[in-house]
């Protein structure tokens, strides 16, 4: 089966997904589920070269982020989930493979989404060191600290949040790229608005969420 024709496939078998769990799809490949908290769920698929895979990601919104785009480092391949299986699906057996894709899926997916896919929940994942069980490979220290930061900030711990904040701005070196020297002023500037205006702070969140919003067109 060629690409074409497994994207009309995977659009058929996830309609019922959709339809039960409120996720809209991007495109093809891509369907969003956004919380009342302004966290995002995401389940990407990837159509490799030699087979296709699945992923499934968290992304809160309430961040400052310094490129706009659908984030998968809180996340990780269904099949690496905890426990590594198949790492790709070959193109002559699709429909088995979206079986298996859609059952682990509702093994594993899903009921992360639920137990972590929420500010609270990811203030937990990332405190307790979930995420090492979970073996999410692209989940870095830089973006453990910068969803921990803000997800603190955004549930109202300000004493916490500023310090992960700063711990945050260390991770960014003065001798890195210019775009990231950018992105450490900005996170310098709401340090000090913590620090003297804070009651200013929810505001910065909100603005933050409309924009990041508005850049990912959901």
């Amino acid at each position: 089966m060629d690409k074409k024709e497994l994207k009309k496939l995977i659009r058929n078998e996830f309609k019922e997904v959709c339809k039960i769990y409120n996720f809209i799809p991007k495109s093809e490949t891509l369907y969003l589920r956004l919380t009342d908290d302004n966290v995002l769920h995401i389940i990407n698929f990837d159509l490799g070269s030699i087979g296709f895979t699945c992923s499934v990601a968290i992304q809160p919104l309430y961040t400052f982020e310094h490129t706009n785009v659908v984030s998968l480092n809180m996340g990780e391949r269904l099949s690496r989930f905890k426990i590594v299986q198949k790492e790709w699906w070959t193109y002559e057996e699709p429909e088995k493979g979206l079986k298996e894709i859609l059952n682990l899926l509702m093994h594993n997916g899903l009921p992360w989404f639920e137990k972590y896919g929420t500010a609270k929940g990811i203030i937990e994942f990332i405190s307790s060191g979930k995420h090492k069980e979970y073996g999410l490979a692209s989940f870095n220290s830089f973006h453990q600290k910068k969803y921990l930061a803000f997800s603190l900030l955004y549930t109202g711990n300000m004493k916490e949040g500023v310090k992960c904040l700063n711990d945050l701005i260390g991770e960014i070196k003065d001798n890195a790229a210019d775009f990231m020297i950018s992105y450490k002023k900005q996170l310098l500037k709401l340090s000090t608005t913590i620090k003297n205006e804070p009651e200013k702070v929810s505001e910065i969140l909100n603005t933050a969420i409309i924009e990041n919003k508005k850049s990912l067109k959901i």
